[in-house]
This record gives structure tokens, C-alpha cells and sequence, in this order.
């Protein structure tokens, strides 16, 4: 998804200008850690499998990683990445695949034959349900334009606000050793 990749360059580039240090991501206090790799494995499992076991797959997929933003979600951005997956999660789960809109293919100048490639996609039709929710936002980025779903763009939203949030936090472990902070004085 080239889309989340430019946020999270910009992100990083908002983060740094801002005074924000990327070795502060790895201090984020993060619960459950764990649920990720459940949620990447199971979705692993869906694909390799494929047929109906892939959407089921992607759902608890999702689920998990939903788990996993709400024992997170005083981090900010957690609420984006939560809506966008919970989205994602709904349309997938409706119709079995991510429909893709073939007007919002021929705006970003991309053929649909080629984005419902595989079986994570599908055309949009008639039959399709909660279609608002699936490929329909045509991103026209350079040299890689993309379809994506509402669900994306809150995901990339959420996940570019976490990076900065992130950069620009200043935990217990981002203080320099000789300071000590006892019942809120500082202390040499």
C-alpha cells in the first residue's frame, strides 16, 4: 500500500522537524504485543489456505489487531488505525473480498482486471455490499497510483499520528540517566 508508506515517511519528516527523535518509537509502552503476531499468523494461514478460509481469515485478522488497539488506545492514533481496520474488517466480511470500484480504477488510471487480480479483490457490482466502504478512493500518487477503501485512509491516518505522537513522546527511558525524577522535581 503506497499510500501508508508516504504517510509514514511525511510522518517521520513531521516528527524530526518537530524536534522528534524515530529511536523514541521504540520506547512506546506497548500491552499485548502478542495479539499482532496472532493477527499475522492467522491471516497467514487464511491466505495459504485461500477460498473461504482467506475472508474468515482477514476478519479475526482484524479482530485481533482490534484487541491489540484497544488494550493500546491511550496512544494516539490508535483510534484511526481501530475505525480504518473495524472497516476493512465490515466490507471484507460483507462480501467475502474487498470490492474495487472500476471508476475509481479508471481515475487513478489503473486497469481493474489487474487490482482483482487476486482472490483479496473483487469488481464492485450491483451485488455488492456496504460498496462505500470498499476500493473507491482513488489515489494518484506518482508512479504508484492506488485504490483505497475509507478504512485505508484512516488506517494511514492513524498510523502517520502514532509515528509523530511517538517521535515527539519523551517517556521515563528517553530521560538522560542523570536525571531522576522524584514526586515531580527534577533532581541531579
Amino acid at each position: 500500500m503506497s499510500l501508508v508508506v508516504v504517510v509514514l515517511l511525511i510522518a517521520l519528516l513531521i516528527g524530526w522537524a518537530a524536534g522528534g527523535a524515530v529511536g523514541r518509537l521504540g520506547g512506546l509502552p506497548l500491552n499485548a504485543p502478542q495479539l499482532v503476531v496472532a493477527a499475522l499468523l492467522v491471516q497467514l494461514v487464511g491466505a495459504v489456505a485461500g477460498g473461504p478460509v482467506h475472508p474468515v481469515g482477514l476478519v479475526v485478522s482484524a479482530l485481533l489487531v482490534l484487541a491489540f488497539l484497544a488494550r493500546n488506545r491511550r496512544l494516539r492514533g490508535t483510534g484511526l488505525v481501530a475505525t480504518g481496520l473495524l472497516l476493512n474488517a465490515v466490507v471484507i466480511g460483507a462480501n467475502g473480498a474487498m470490492p474495487v470500484s472500476a471508476d475509481a480504477a479508471a481515475r487513478a488510471g489503473l486497469a481493474l482486471e489487474d487490482l482483482v487480480a487476486d482472490a483479496r479483490h473483487e469488481p464492485a457490482d450491483e451485488a455488492t455490499r456496504v460498496r462505500l466502504l470498499g476500493d473507491v478512493v482513488p489515489v494518484l500518487l506518482p508512479r504508484r497510483p492506488e485504490v483505497v477503501s475509507p478504512g485505508d485512509v484512516l488506517l494511514s491516518a492513524g498510523l502517520g499520528q502514532l509515528v509523530v505522537a511517538g517521535m515527539l513522546t519523551r517517556g521515563r527511558q528517553a530521560l538522560p540517566e542523570r536525571v531522576r525524577l522524584d514526586r515531580g522535581s527534577v533532581q541531579p
